[in-house]
């Protein structure tokens, strides 16, 4: 996968790597969600992404959180960290 910070700078110039991962953050906050919850979140900060775009900086923002502990993917569900736990039983 090509690093958030590449897709980022060839992409936008509404992001920094914090940035869009603090609005995924944020979605989390509200509970599970898909890649797509995501990507209209990111179209509704930067309305010169198209979703296809959104779409793809979605899913790297989404892997560097769950590399670095604050997200967890199941299928097509992304949970924040702390709910992680919830779904092992």
């Amino acid at each position: 996968m090509l690093s958030i910070k590449f897709l980022i700078d060839s992409m936008c110039a509404n992001f920094t790597v914090e940035s869009l991962c603090d609005l995924v953050k944020v979605r989390l906050a509200q509970g599970s969600c898909l890649i797509s919850d995501i990507a209209r979140d990111i179209v509704q900060k930067d309305r010169s992404l198209d979703i296809m775009s959104a779409k793809t900086l979605a899913d790297a923002a989404v892997e560097a959180l769950a590399q670095r502990g604050d997200a967890t993917i199941r299928g097509p569900h992304i949970y924040p960290a702390s709910g992680a736990s919830a779904l092992k039983t």
